[in-house]
């Protein structure tokens, strides 16, 4: 059995459209299964820049305009141009925001869309010229790049929602570190997170873990800012298979001394079947358990390696498992 840490529980900045309060141009609340998930274990800020600016609900749609290189944020159909309003209040809402570990955008909004928004070249018959950011969105990649910031659909995907959770606890235990202001609970964060690190990158972890080695408690200012840097660009890596194999194979070289013959048979049997794709990382995953679970005095090390975020927020596999496709299929 794994030695489980307990989560912290982290800040997310969303999208008030998301699930909270109908706010969208046309009235209406859109519903994302992430952020209804999420809602027992994270504090979320809610922001509507839109309505925190004046504009009604529902209101006509507003659409990001360049003229003469200079980019503007209007309302087309009445010509009505909220580009300074919009920016003093970004500006404003940023200056009030201490603490964040993550966001949660609407896809496609002119404001708060991340990626792929819209920019056309006029108020009326002109077209797309190119794509970029939200106005609202943009301030925030600026000053908040490297954190986990994901939009609603992407997070429909699995992998696209496992990646962003393991990365939004792993900021909101940093943060934990850092209010300490202690060494010793930065040492003792690296610790549980090693592993996990190795996954993302393995010569970042160990540049992370030697900054650590030997750091004076009254260098904790420089190294936990070193610290964080390293740790926004291991989280810049996303894990694939061969990644998964490696640290496999790193962990269980740890326990080659107490292995038997059946140990290796079953590890190096499971390792290639997932080389082949013919079983998924869960199986990699519960075969390491069993072995840690064995052979590891100190399963601690591991925890956030298995479990980087609460159980109750994992997918299922399969959702149409024990659905019958043949009920009404008879020749």
């Amino acid at each position: 059995m794994i030695l489980q840490i307990s989560f912290p529980q982290p800040i997310v900045l969303v999208s008030r459209c998301l699930e909270f309060e109908k706010v969208r141009y046309d009235g209406q609340v859109i519903h994302c299964q992430a952020v209804r998930d999420l809602e027992p274990f994270v504090d979320f800020i809610k922001v509507c820049p839109e309505v925190d600016i004046g504009l009604g609900v529902p209101r006509d749609t507003l659409r990001i305009v360049k003229i003469k290189g200079e980019y503007r944020l209007v309302q087309p159909k009445t010509g009505n141009d909220v580009t300074e309003k919009m920016d003093e209040f970004t500006d404003s809402f940023l200056g009030e925001l201490v603490e964040v570990d993550g966001f949660i955008f609407k896809s496609k909004s002119p404001t708060i869309g991340i990626r792929d928004i819209k920019v056309y070249g006029g108020l009326s018959n002109a077209g797309v010229i190119e794509r970029g950011s939200g106005f609202f969105a943009d301030k925030i990649l600026k000053r908040y790049s490297g954190y986990p910031l994901e939009e609603d659909d992407r997070l429909r995907n699995v992998r696209i929602r496992h990646d962003f959770l393991t990365r939004l606890f792993a900021f909101a235990d940093f943060r934990g570190a850092l209010d300490s202001g202690n060494m010793e609970q930065l040492v003792e964060y690296n610790r549980r997170y090693h592993h996990l690190f190795m996954l993302y990158s393995q010569p970042l972890s160990n540049k992370m873990t030697s900054l650590l080695e030997g750091a004076e408690e009254a260098a904790f200012n420089e190294v936990s800012e070193e610290y964080f840097s390293l740790l926004k660009d291991i989280f810049s890596n996303h894990p694939f298979s061969e990644s998964y194999v490696n640290a496999a194979q790193n962990i269980y070289e740890g326990f080659k001394e107490q292995a038997t013959a059946e140990d290796d048979f079953l590890f190096n049997d499971v390792i290639d079947l997932y080389s082949r794709n013919l079983v998924g990382v869960e199986t990699v995953l519960e075969m390491l358990k069993f072995f840690v679970g064995k052979f590891a005095s100190d399963t601690s090390v591991f925890s956030r390696f298995f479990e980087p975020y609460p159980a109750d927020l994992k997918m299922e596999v399969d959702p149409g498992r024990d659905k019958d496709y043949w009920e009404h299929f008879h020749f």
